[in-house]
């Protein structure tokens, strides 16, 4: 039986409060961790719809933009405006 984490994200911004993000950008990454500790990453368009279509209310999404001095990390705290942001 999968043991369910629980992920402590208060250090990250979150998704929903970075405006515009590209979501489908070849500069952004997404990353998720699922329920039984799998890291998954998506880079192209294909890889991040199907990411998203399969992430769950309790696997942990990242994205990664790059941003003018450093790398940019947001937590994907909205999965369906997210999911909606990359339909094509």
């Amino acid at each position: 039986m999968p043991r369910f984490a629980s992920f402590d994200t208060s250090s990250l911004r979150s998704a929903s409060s970075a405006g515009r993000l590209p979501w489908l950008g070849r500069s952004v990454t997404l990353l998720r961790v699922d329920t039984t500790g799998v890291v998954h990453q998506a880079k192209t368009e294909s890889e991040k719809r199907s990411s998203l279509a399969s992430a769950t209310s309790k696997d942990l999404v990242l994205a990664a933009w790059p941003g003018q001095w450093s790398q940019d990390i947001y937590v994907v705290d909205d999965l369906r405006a997210a999911r909606a942001a990359v339909r094509g």
